[in-house]
């Protein structure tokens, strides 16, 4: 069934205004240089819809483009053909934009942000740089005679200008294609939302839209801080203490990141085309040379800007999970949260009454040295798999434990926080244990479970011994990151 026009527009509208509370949010951070917006501005050509204001920067020009689906790509055909007949082209339109904007030899700054995504076949989209997200650098250098040197003349033909000037004005039009739709941004916003100090749940995203719909509808097209602070308090839209959100990309990438407080990008750092296949890193060395200390930065970064609640999000697998809960372990006095099937998963929550029950399987004795190797199966029965490299790899491990989450492992064996905090506790407890007995100097720690049963573990894993994580390879499995005691 395919939405109406009226449906369609409705949808572009609220995206538009979601996107502008997005920014309006800025505003709010100490840090930042951002002193308001302007929503559907007057004389800033066809870069209207969002102008985000900075003190000592540049004004970003945004044109918000809306899809209901993924059909249409933005490719040669739209940059260069009218919505009407007597109308002009959108390259015309960001050309007129460019001139009217281009004042005593200031340049703007231009957006052109759609979740529709980029034609990459065409030769002169392809050309797109991967730092800026603009064409003016690389299609700069093309060649006159290749099919990209015809595509800009025929551009500079179509805006009837020097091929000179028309690299210029996208030298400064950023090309924001391709991303999330209305699911993706409201994340995001919500992300601001939490670090500013603001209630971060659904509800409260929708009465964001709702003040900018308001704004405009009242022909109120310029909000600054002092106006969003009384809307906020209006709104009722205080929440009862700030949280940061860090958001790991770790084998793919979130395309909300730059909302967090800190992000880290780790995609290209693995093996794989697919965030599926990528398991490997391609150099095993970045685990505790790049990755781990990224981490630890972010930490700071997180500590340095006075925040002790931090949402841990992203795309990982289960030892960047363990780690993240690492450095932002209970030591560092911090909260630490995911959201795990539509759950909050928090360090904040008890314990269930009597605990997490755990069944601790009778040790398996290797004999090869004094490490102990423990094997977490909370989704699944990993201990055959674990005993196998371990006697493949011959490492100096005396001691296999398996902890399985009673009754038997499944993917709902840790239902909810409090569960999971308590699952977190007792393997705690368990393994403290178990080094006492041993008296291992190490932990091979391999894990089976709920990305946020492996943060909150992390997130507990003091007074321990150095921790060797190892990531799962299906089948097979290799070191990951090493914890220090």
């Amino acid at each position: 069934m395919s939405l109406s026009a009226a449906g369609a527009a409705l949808q572009g509208h609220d995206y538009q205004h979601l996107f502008a509370w997005y920014h309006a949010l800025r505003a709010l951070s100490p840090a930042g240089d951002v002193t308001g917006i302007e929503i559907e501005a007057k004389n800033a050509g066809n870069v209207d819809d969002v102008v985000v204001r900075r003190r000592g920067a540049a004004d970003e020009h945004y044109q918000v483009k809306y899809s209901v689906d993924g059909r249409h790509p933005i490719d040669q055909a739209w940059w260069v053909t009218p919505a009407t007949p007597s109308g002009k082209s959108p390259l015309q339109r960001f050309w007129q934009s460019w001139q009217t904007l281009s004042r005593g030899g200031q340049r703007p700054w231009m957006g052109l942000y759609t979740n529709r995504p980029l034609d990459v076949s065409d030769e002169v989209l392809a050309l797109q740089d991967g730092r800026t997200s603009t064409l003016g650098p690389r299609l700069r250098l093309a060649t006159p005679g290749s099919k990209a040197g015809r595509g800009r003349k025929r551009w500079a033909s179509h805006l009837g200008v020097a091929e000179a000037d028309l690299l210029e004005m996208l030298d400064y039009l950023v090309l924001l294609t391709g991303q999330s739709g209305w699911a993706g941004l409201v994340t995001s916003v919500a992300d601001r939302m939490a670090a500013v100090g603001l209630r971060s749940d659904e509800l409260a995203v929708e009465q964001g839209v709702q003040a900018i719909r308001a704004w405009v509808t009242g022909a109120r097209c310029e909000v600054d801080r002092q106006a969003l602070i009384a809307e906020i308090t209006r709104r009722g839209l205080r929440g009862e203490a700030r949280q940061a959100t860090v958001v790991v990309q770790g084998i793919d990438r979130d395309p909300w990141a730059a909302g967090a407080t800190a992000s880290l990008d780790w995609v290209d750092l693995f093996e794989g085309d697919h965030p599926r296949a990528r398991r490997q890193l391609r150099d095993p060395g970045d685990w505790n040379g790049r990755l781990l200390p990224e981490l630890e930065a972010a930490e700071r970064r997180v500590r340095d800007l006075g925040f002790d609640r931090v949402l841990v999000r992203g795309d990982m697998r289960l030892p960047a999970w363990f780690a993240a809960g690492v450095a932002f372990g209970e030591t560092r006095k911090v909260e630490v949260a995911c959201v795990q099937r539509g759950q909050r998963w928090s360090s904040d929550v008890d314990e269930p009454p009597g605990g997490f029950p755990v069944h601790v399987a009778s040790p398996v004795e290797l004999g090869v040295g004094n490490e102990l190797a423990v094997g977490l199966s909370v989704a699944d029965d990993l201990s055959e798999d674990v005993l196998a490299y371990l006697r493949a790899s011959a490492l100096p491990v005396g001691r296999f434990i398996k902890i399985a989450a009673s009754p038997a492992p499944s993917r709902t064996a840790i239902p909810d926080a409090a569960a999971a905090m308590g699952w977190a506790l007792a393997v705690r407890r368990v393994v403290r244990d178990q080094v006492r007995a041993t008296g291992a100097r190490r932990v091979h720690l391999f894990l089976s479970g709920p990305a946020g049963g492996a943060l909150l573990l992390g997130h507990l894993w003091n007074r321990m011994p150095g921790t060797q994580l190892y990531e799962d390879l299906n089948p097979g499995y290799a070191p990951a990151f090493l914890i220090q005691g």
